[in-house]
């Protein structure tokens, strides 16, 4: 028996079995590319640690949110919404969501920022 794959001259021979395709992989896991919301977190470069409390974990921001540079830092956090280990995705997660609460008239100018992070993921 002679194994060939199909649409071939040696597919229509006799003495021949036709085997199917390779597995396209569709299904297979792909890990996420590292983002640069990780890469900023792992080099020390956010103002934040996380603080444990008796309601459960929280931001402990190191400089006053207000003070911040939303043009800087509030796309990184963004970046970061895909991330899915801890605690990169509670940081990312939390820190959005303290930003845009007391944010205020420094989110707007931001938005556009934010358009490639979000439509990237």
């Amino acid at each position: 028996m002679l194994k060939t794959t199909g649409f071939t001259v040696k597919a229509s021979m006799k003495n021949s079995v036709v085997i199917g395709p390779p597995p396209a992989g569709a299904f297979k896991e792909r890990p996420a590319k590292p983002t640069a919301f990780r890469k900023f977190y792992e080099r020390g470069d956010f103002p934040i640690a996380l603080e444990h409390d008796t309601k459960g974990n929280r931001i402990a921001w190191k400089v006053e949110i207000e003070k911040l540079d939303y043009h800087h830092y509030l796309p990184l956090f963004f970046d970061g919404l895909c991330e899915m280990v801890h605690p990169y995705e509670f940081f990312a997660r939390q820190g959005v969501h303290d930003m845009l609460e007391h944010g205020g008239s420094k989110i707007l100018p931001v938005i556009p920022q934010l358009i490639i992070p979000i439509k990237s993921k």
